[in-house]
């Protein structure tokens, strides 16, 4: 829909709120990275938190830190309108993770757990909006569009015309 110009539009409210809910994660992914990296590489706790050893604590702080940058990366493309199946698909992944730590009663508290699941729950339904869709350049399928009332574009008429009752 957009081309790269330098021309300022307005971002949808969908793109918005989807952007919004995507951040959820994104402060516990960096305090974990850090978190992870220290005690697996310079500050060595026994036990280690979420891995059998220091080796294992510090390839968790990679891959969080890992997360951290994607997720920064994919919210920056879908804000700017130029993908989103990144963000899903991200999405998607963090929910699966967040599921799992909820789940497994040996990984700790499942406060922020249940709040990744939450707000990459609530980025995925958001994001099927046709109004993200439409803000990425793509045309929304008609039969995900029906649930939102979007209907398709009216025929555009000339300025001045008269229009037609029907």
């Amino acid at each position: 829909m957009y081309e790269d110009d330098d021309e300022v539009r307005d971002t949808p409210p969908a793109v918005i709120a989807a952007v919004a809910a995507g951040t959820g994660a994104l402060p516990f992914l960096a305090v974990y990275a850090v978190m992870f990296i220290v005690h697996g590489g310079f500050h060595h706790v026994v036990p280690p938190d979420v891995t059998g050893s220091n080796r294992g604590e510090l390839i968790a702080g990679l891959v969080c830190l890992l997360a951290f940058a994607l997720g920064v990366l994919v919210l920056v493309w879908l804000l700017n309108g130029r993908r989103r199946w990144p963000f899903v698909i991200l999405q998607a992944a963090l929910l699966a993770a967040a599921i799992d730590l909820f789940v497994d009663p040996t990984t700790g508290g499942r406060v922020v757990s249940g709040l990744v699941i939450v707000t990459s729950f609530v980025a995925l339904v958001v994001c099927v909006h046709p109004q993200v869709w439409e803000h990425v350049g793509l045309r929304c399928p008609r039969w995900l569009a029906a649930p939102f009332g979007a209907r398709a574009p009216a025929a555009a008429v000339p300025a001045g015309a008269p229009e037609e009752d029907t």
